[in-house]
């Protein structure tokens, strides 16, 4: 049997958890909680490009701990199991396929070759096929099925090279690109075992990165990066044959221009880093056509280790090459203009070009933008939606920009702080053209151009889900469709306007999430979901609103168990949160919430504890706001502490908590939070710290969103670092870790620290460490056995009377 790495006090045992409990071995949770594993409300959808059929993949819930034990390797920032040339932990993977006719709601069950999972789903342009890639234990492998006559069709016996990425495009109706693993008389260069000394030496130039972890670390592991990435572009056409698009490379990506004539490509060269991930590699951008002759080279980048510091800084030169939607062949691309340096005093960030084919000619300046160009949208009648960042600010503008006129056309069609959830314009409908791409689609109406967008609709009175229109001239917005008021409602996706045609999400409280069609005034169900929650029927949950200290308006959402009434006296609660910074305390009080939303219990979150008779307050509001002149982080405890006060005041006062019987919870930068509190105040009696940082140290280059170096800012480091306060962590920890975080910054080392340091001080703490697991857990044992240790530790800790 997989064994569990398992380090407790032994000293220290009683007060956390009893000997019976103290297993070793994998341990299951209630049934209730194994609910929560065995269920799963995520669902994944494709619409074909005619909007005819709708495909429902159904992600596995919890695969097993087997699938992530094995063998793989750790390069640059990947993970690769390199036998099948596939990324070893493929979290999208799917394991059932349905095909429902919109119009007259058929449907059919889609067998899976082999009975494999598949992954990367899509819609070929003309709508007639499916195709998809099949994860066998060899590797993976290209499919189509054609939706006419009901039949798959492995397209090449050829493997994919899924190691930097396992996508691929449609060229055109009758051909796609991909990757594919080199033949085996190309790639049989062999990494030799060696020993030898590991050897680094600086460069003399400044070089500041975050902790990575996976880095290329020696000659060998460079060259076995080069090995496996290193793969064979190339068409493959539906009956089967290949044409190579030039020399085996490492392709970074790939796209197809929208009229199938052009490959655009990127890919990594020498010399590979060892302080950066993979994509941050010296790359080469060239363009080729679909039969495999090379056009040009755009541009030849450098390293990212030389990025200038500040979360808005880029690399010099060219960057952010992409085809242009609703043009047969044109690139567009990004370039800055204060050398990528944020911190450089310039009227003007960036510029947008574009370059037509045949791309031998000089390409054309569109326009200049005064922040950092974040994303570009492409929408129908030459006009670019442009989203640009101001980090420092915390701000975000999306413009329109009309290509065909340029920089005088740039007008602001919405500019937020970028943590604004009420000013949000959600997404945009996509409209696809035979040789022109996927545009964003716009609404024409008398003399008025106006964008289509539907969201969340976050608000104070809750959470208001819409589509709607809003003029590009006047920025002015009007409805379209809105959620009703008592079922939660959302569009999925927006068929036609006139009349119009969604596909909208519905659900209930008692209602889980359902497909329906709504058609002008008609309305028919394509999908339901089942309810696979019994054990929370009933469950109770509210939107709790209150004031820090300072008037900082805050809330959180209060979940309790079945039936309970205040009469009955208090509850233990298990309050859980995530910090965040703000610059603005309006933005910082705003609320999500919806009272009609189905319950979303995952095995990862605090609500499945509801069930084992605690109380949870989910999503407290942790915000840490930039005061005056001063960063968030200088009055970072201050502010956490104050947060947590008003939190547990207003348990009180409801009458749901007793002092004495409150726990605080978190995960990854909510673990540091839980730490921090533990470690400052007495307000909590056990803490549930997962994946957490402790020591800021060892992030000295910058962590979340602070931006000064260790060096810069050192007594905020250290004064946020609950390690250098082991001694003052009283009350019990609970401190669990994934064996294999790859997450920046949260090395398992950091628990295991934290836990020698309590342990050495006399503190009570037990730490626990999931095999082959990242910084998410994902195996279902692993998911079993944290679900059983919060609910053992919780009920040791804070017993229910």
């Amino acid at each position: 049997m997989l064994r569990l790495a398992l380090i407790c006090i032994g000293m220290m045992l009683c007060p956390i958890f009893t000997p019976q409990t103290l297993a070793q071995d994998y341990q299951k949770p209630s049934s209730a909680l194994q609910q929560t594993i065995n269920h799963s409300t995520s669902l994944t959808t494709r619409l074909s490009n005619d909007h005819q059929w709708l495909a429902l993949l159904s992600p596995i819930s919890a695969r097993s701990i087997t699938t992530l034990a094995i063998p793989e390797q750790k390069l640059a920032g990947l993970r690769i199991a390199a036998e099948q040339y596939l990324p070893s932990r493929i979290s999208k993977r799917y394991h059932q396929l349905r095909l429902i006719h919109i119009q007259n709601n058929q449907q059919r069950m889609i067998s899976l070759p082999g009975g494999h999972d598949i992954t990367e789903l899509q819609f070929s342009p003309d709508s007639r096929y499916l195709s998809y890639v099949s994860l066998t234990p060899e590797g993976g492998y290209l499919y189509v099925y054609d939706i006419v006559k009901g039949q798959h069709k492995r397209l090449s016996d050829e493997r994919l090279n899924g190691t930097i990425s396992l996508d691929y495009q449609w060229a055109n109706n009758t051909s796609l690109l991909a990757r594919f693993v080199i033949a085996p008389e190309i790639n049989t260069v062999e990494t030799q075992a060696s020993i030898a000394p590991k050897t680094k030496e600086t460069s003399g130039k400044n070089s500041p990165q975050r902790t990575y972890q996976d880095l290329l670390k020696t000659a060998a592991d460079k060259q076995r990066f080069n090995q496996l990435t290193t793969s064979q572009l190339a068409r493959v056409d539906l009956d089967g044959k290949l044409t190579n698009i030039a020399t085996p490379s490492i392709i970074k990506e790939f796209s197809v221009s929208p009229d199938g004539q052009y490959i655009l490509t990127s890919q990594l060269t020498t010399p590979f880093s060892t302080q950066v991930k993979y994509y941050d590699f010296p790359t080469l951008t060239e363009i080729y056509k679909l039969n495999g002759q090379r056009i040009t080279q755009l541009h030849h980048s450098q390293s990212g280790e030389s990025r200038p510091q500040g979360r808005d800084s880029v690399l010099p030169g060219p960057r952010m090459f992409h085809w242009v939607q609703g043009q047969a062949a044109t690139l567009a691309y990004v370039e800055a203009q204060d050398k990528g340096n944020i911190q450089q005093e310039t009227p003007l960030r960036d510029s947008l070009w574009l370059l037509d084919a045949p791309f031998t000619q000089k390409a054309k300046l569109i326009a200049k933008t005064p922040w950092r160009i974040l994303d570009i949208d492409w929408a129908e009648n030459n006009i670019a939606l442009v989203t640009q960042r101001n980090s420092k600010a915390q701000l975000l503008r999306l413009s329109s920009l009309d290509s065909s006129i340029g920089q005088s056309s740039l007008h602001t069609l919405n500019e937020r702080n970028q943590r604004d959830k009420y000013q949000e314009l959600g997404s945009f409908p996509r409209l696809y053209s035979q040789g022109k791409g996927q545009v964003v689609r716009l609404q024409q109406q008398a003399q008025t151009t106006a964008l289509l967008h539907y969201g969340q609709g976050a608000s104070p009175q809750g959470d208001k889900p819409f589509l709607k229109r809003t003029s590009l001239a006047t920025g002015e917005s009007s409805l379209l469709w809105q959620s009703a008021t008592n079922q939660l409602e959302s569009v999925r996706y927006v068929l036609n306007l006139e009349p119009l045609q969604l596909i909208i999400n519905r659900e209930s409280p008692t209602e889980p999430p359902s497909l329906v069609l709504i058609d002008a005034t008609k309305e028919s169900l394509l999908y339901q979901q089942t309810d696979g929650l019994s054990a929370y029927r009933g469950m109770q949950k509210q939107l709790v609103t209150y004031n820090r200290a300072d008037g900082v308006p805050l809330s959180g959402t209060l979940y309790l168990p079945a039936n309970y009434t205040k009469a009955q006296g208090t509850l233990p609660v298990l309050m859980w949160a995530y910090p965040r910074e703000f610059n603005d305390p309006d933005v910082a009080g705003q609320i999500s919430f919806s009272a009609n939303q189905y319950p979303t219990i995952s095995p990862r979150g605090p609500i499945p504890l509801v069930a084992e008779g605690f109380a949870v307050f989910d999503k407290v509001s942790m915000p840490i706001i930039a005061l005056g002149d001063k960063e968030p982080n200088d009055s970072f405890r201050e502010q956490l502490v104050a947060n947590a006060q008003a939190a547990i005041d207003t348990l009180v006062d409801l009458g749901i908590a007793d002092r004495k019987q409150i726990a605080v919870g978190g995960h990854s930068y909510g673990a540091f939070m839980v730490a921090n509190l533990l470690a400052h105040t007495d307000l909590f009696y056990a803490g549930i710290a997962r994946s957490g940082a402790y020591n800021r140290s060892l992030t000295p280059f910058g962590f979340q969103n602070e931006e000064r170096y260790y060096w810069q800012a050192n007594d905020i480091y250290q004064q946020m670092s609950p390690f250098n306060y082991a001694d003052k962590i009283k009350s019990p920890l609970l401190l669990v870790h994934g064996e294999m975080d790859q997450n920046s910054g949260t090395f398992p080392l950091q628990s295991e620290r934290l836990f020698d340091a309590m342990q050495g001080l006399g503190g009570k703490a037990r730490l626990v460490v999931l095999p082959f697991e990242g910084h998410s857990y994902a195996a279902k044992e692993s998911l079993e056995h944290l679900l059983w240790e919060q609910s053992q530790f919780l009920k040791t800790n804070l017993p229910i009377r």
